[in-house]
């Protein structure tokens, strides 16, 4: 099978890029966006996700099996639900690796599903013969964010755009050859290049090669996997412009899949947030970006250098860890382990940062990520892997001048103190267990779930817990 036949029944693997954007050359069409997001609101999706799941297992070989090996999943996508309907565009956006683009490769079954639902015109996807499944093909395609690995070296670029019509028999051999002409000339390249290879365009040329061959099947919906991710800014612009003409000449339906928020919120309609395999937020794009809810999505925004002398100074807000891994993702809210805004227990009165750094360090001896060796460095060393008795009131201190900026309120740091003196005597269950009865939140116990209405947001700030007098005003960090 050659690499284009791959680029059309196969996925194609997601990187990463700067949540930076650009906002050169793409116009600004609010009033598009008011009217397409007026259009949700009555008749039914085009496109239909009801729980998607996507895992991929490790130790799952036949090897594993024989020697005992208990199978693990990477949950890539976990319940993602969301519509999208006739002619607007919704946008997924998140870090690398939250599963953004297995979740466009999943609906659009080039991965089969290990979960859920994907309705396409009401009917589901993962339920079609072969020839339904066709007619899928036709009607939903797919461009990817490599523009120089999704096209054949060794095809010439009218090869490639016909290829699709060669798979599906449409047409005669003249008519597809006229069709790929006028899509050439649509995304804007000259008929005179039919017979070029693609290592002779720039990468823009390619893109608008890819955009081609999607095209060519006269489909409703396309998802767009960082369409723009490899291109540099004035081409991102006119990439970015020709997917709306086209868009508003075939009446397309768009899943755009990308990192960069100033692209996003130029030509999506709606905007979808992503974190570690689940949605955490979905609203219209000028609401979501004008009044964020979840934390996350605040974070997001907050990390997009703005055009304004005033950057300089701007003390940007930073989120505390790292992303969790898919194969063990943490309970309850899985932003909890990063949220600046984890709800204290029912009652405890507490300073958010100083909740947030105990919270911390809960996860750090948790996840076995402190290294007793080098916490007294020359001033204490150790017996058997555990402090001296008489080391330990030294071995706590300097613990908490490793993990804590500023001095503990005395009340919990006579609680922290109890934890710190079990890890010198390297007992890191009791440590946790001293932590987690003082200090478990309702956002490690339950998970919040997304909820309805026009823009739902999956976080307990905005349910019962967020009414608590100790949990933080939403509005509080931005």
């Amino acid at each position: 099978m050659s690499s284009d036949e791959q680029a059309t029944n196969t996925a194609s693997t997601e990187t990463g890029t700067d949540l930076s954007g650009t906002e050169a050359g793409v116009a600004d069409d609010s009033e598009t966006h008011a009217t397409a997001a007026a259009t949700t609101s009555a008749g039914e999706p085009l496109v239909s996700v009801q729980n998607l799941e996507k895992y991929f297992w490790e130790n799952d070989s036949l090897l594993d099996r024989l020697v005992g090996e208990d199978p693990v999943a990477v949950r890539a996508v976990d319940g993602v639900s969301f519509d999208i309907y006739e002619g607007e565009t919704l946008g997924l956006v998140g870090e690398s690796g939250c599963g953004k683009s297995t979740t466009g490769e999943t609906l659009l079954r080039l991965q089969e599903s290990t979960g859920g639902r994907v309705e396409f015109e009401g009917e589901n996807v993962y339920e079609m013969d072969s020839g339904a499944l066709t007619d899928f093909r036709q009607n939903a395609q797919v461009v990817f964010q490599d523009p120089f690995s999704s096209l054949d070296p060794r095809m010439t670029i009218g090869d490639i755009v016909q290829q699709p019509l060669d798979i599906h028999d449409v047409g005669t051999t003249d008519e597809r050859r006229a069709r790929v002409r006028d899509l050439l000339e649509r995304v804007g390249l000259s008929t005179d290049q039919l017979d070029r290879y693609p290592h002779e365009f720039s990468g823009g040329q390619r893109q608008r090669i890819g955009i081609a061959r999607a095209l060519a099947l006269e489909p409703e919906f396309l998802v767009l996997d960082e369409p723009t991710s490899a291109l540099d800014v004035s081409v991102q612009a006119q990439v970015l412009n020709l997917l709306e003409d086209l868009q508003n000449e075939f009446d397309l339906t768009y899943l755009l899949i990308s990192h960069d928020l100033s692209v996003i919120r130029h030509i999506c309609d709606r905007v979808a947030v992503m974190y570690l395999g689940e949605i955490v937020e979905i609203g219209p794009v000028e609401e979501l970006f004008d009044n964020p809810k979840h934390p996350y999505t605040k974070a997001l925004l907050e990390s997009v250098p703005r055009a304004t002398t005033d950057e300089r100074e701007r003390d940007r807000e930073t989120l505390a860890g790292d992303v969790p891994s898919p194969r063990n993702p943490p309970s309850g809210c899985r932003f909890r382990t990063r949220c600046p805004m984890v709800i204290p227990p029912e009652g405890m009165q507490i300073e958010q940062e100083t909740f947030r750094e105990i919270m911390t360090a809960r996860e750090r001896i948790e996840n076995r990520d402190i290294s007793l060796e080098t916490v007294g460095g020359d001033q204490i060393e150790l017996e058997d892997g555990s402090v001296p008795s008489e080391d330990v009131p030294a071995f706590v201190d300097l613990l908490h001048e490793r993990l804590f900026d500023e001095p503990l309120p005395q009340r919990h740091r006579e609680r922290v103190d109890e934890a710190f003196a079990e890890l010198a005597d390297t007992n890191w269950e009791a440590a946790e267990s001293t932590l987690r009865t003082e200090y478990e939140t309702v956002c490690e116990r339950v998970n919040p779930g997304l909820g309805e209405g026009g823009h739902p947001v999956a976080c307990h700030l905005y349910g019962e817990a967020g009414d608590s007098a100790n949990a933080a005003d939403p509005d509080s960090w931005s």
